[in-house]
């Protein structure tokens, strides 16, 4: 039988170096890992070897995303078109974000029409949504959010995504799906999400927002590669599906990861309405100054904390049966020590 042909952009990236190593382990697929010509590979080469046989478990391919001839070589002879590449950080420039979002996602699926791609797979975000509070909310919640590019051209992407999919040709079999990952991502591979906060509250430094009192949904990378990989296996998938774990207190959360660290709960709280106008006026001077780099504390950053940001994933337990395969206590301690490993 012959084997599926998977391309994932953005491979070496955090989810991706997790998504290339998940799906690689399957004899049923043939893996293709998508990076930007000359860019840093990471971790996919710790992994590409199986350590017993020495094979080969899966391809790299350099792609410039914004160049169409490009993307499109490899593309070509793809069935499934996992997209995860994209412009992820709360503080750039329109011109940027859309550039890769929109742009590039545009792109990656003209490729995926000439290249006769039959499914493809977006790595959305739950930036979409407004952070005005979600309880427990669900996909039919509007995708509306204002004032944040990279939420705003996430949603542009999605809608390049689902559009794709009811162009297809008459008797053609393409689908497509929209992946909105929990709000807090973590596990192995990171080098600079959650592990940031990880540093933060083994030094005893972080701070939450009106005692942390606001929920919010996770999702450990390697569940959500189990979710992908449910929805690649799925004979029906359309629009936008909710993949987390769950949802809990932000003073829950830190005082898990204060435990498995064996430090000290960091005991700051700030009040919302102190903290607003100061990185409102932090961000104005960054701005001044055109500063690339972005400063400590963004409104992004104090927004996440300052409203319940719970989501459900009963849609995807529902229609697609995913149940997350690992319990949070296995993924704090994998993580932790892959977080130790990294620090010594």
């Amino acid at each position: 039988m012959s084997k599926e042909k998977i391309l994932i952009t953005g491979a070496n990236g955090f989810l991706g170096s997790n998504l290339t190593k998940y799906l690689s382990k399957n004899p049923s697929y043939e893996v293709f890992a998508m990076v930007r010509p000359g860019g840093k590979v990471n971790f996919l080469y710790e992994f590409q070897k199986d350590p017993e046989t020495g094979e080969i478990l899966f391809e790299l391919i350099e792609a410039d995303l914004s160049d169409d001839q490009s993307v499109e070589n490899a593309i070509k002879g793809m069935d499934t078109v996992i997209h995860l590449a994209g412009m992820v950080t709360d503080w750039g420039k329109w011109d940027q974000y859309y550039d890769l979002n929109v742009e590039g996602t545009n792109r990656v699926l003209r490729g995926a029409s000439k290249g006769g791609v039959t499914k493809v797979i977006y790595l959305s975000s739950l930036t979409v949504h407004s952070m005005n509070g979600h309880n427990h909310s669900d996909e039919s919640t509007p995708a509306d959010m204002k004032n944040f590019p990279y939420g705003e051209t996430k949603k542009l992407g999605e809608d390049l995504v689902y559009q794709w999919a009811k162009d297809a040709p008459e008797g053609s079999e393409r689908q497509s799906a929209v992946v909105r990952p929990g709000w807090v991502i973590y596990g192995a591979y990171d080098k600079n999400t959650f592990v940031i906060i990880l540093d933060a509250i083994k030094k005893g430094s972080f701070g939450v927002i009106d005692g942390g009192k606001k929920l919010v949904s996770y999702v450990h990378a390697e569940n959500l590669c189990y979710g992908i990989e449910q929805l690649i296996k799925s004979h029906k998938i359309q629009d936008a599906y909710n993949v987390l774990d769950g949802n809990m207190t932000w003073k829950e959360w830190v005082k898990v990861w204060s435990d498995a660290l064996h430090v000290k709960a960091p005991k700051l709280s700030v009040p919302y309405w102190f903290m607003y106008p100061l990185v409102y006026l932090l961000e104005a001077v960054y701005k001044l100054f055109k500063s690339r780099e972005a400063p400590i504390l963004t409104l992004y950053r104090i927004r996440i904390m300052h409203k319940d940001l719970a989501f459900s994933n009963k849609r995807m337990k529902d229609e697609i049966g995913y149940e997350p395969p690992l319990s949070l206590e296995k993924t704090v301690d994998s993580t932790i020590d892959f977080y130790k490993k990294t620090k010594n």
